[in-house]
């Protein structure tokens, strides 16, 4: 009976912490994605000190939670998303309109894809 209880508790120990490292994941792409939609329209309007600014914004925010991230996603994952958003900045800086927004929307998408890829859904289990 004690074997069944301590393997009971581990067991919702495991769940709580897969619980909330969805919860930080779906977040995290939330607080990105909003970002990403703010820096998309200031580039559209070709502000692009603001763009970069905001893209810093992203940058931060991707940094404060990275070490939860790195604990399910691959590095390979981790990799294209940093490298996608480095050179973002850098299109912005430069003010290459075209060559940011098709970089730019990879790094979105990854983003976006972020919840799906972490998250707990029962087409998983079925």
């Amino acid at each position: 009976m004690k074997a069944f209880l301590i393997s009971l508790a581990l067991l919702l120990v495991i769940c709580i912490f897969i619980g909330i490292h969805s919860y930080i994941m779906f977040n995290l792409s939330k607080d990105i994605t909003k970002k990403c939609e703010d820096a998309t329209a200031l580039a559209n309007a070709e502000k692009w000190d603001k763009v970069v600014e905001q893209i810093d914004n992203i940058d931060k925010a991707w940094n404060s939670r990275r070490m939860w991230a790195s604990l399910t996603i691959s590095t390979h994952e981790i990799e294209q998303i940093e490298i996608s958003l480095t050179q973002s900045r850098e299109f912005a800086r430069l003010g290459e309109k075209s060559d940011f927004f098709g970089e730019f929307t990879m790094f979105t998408m990854l983003v976006d894809h972020i919840p799906h890829q972490e998250g707990f859904h029962i087409e998983e289990i079925l």
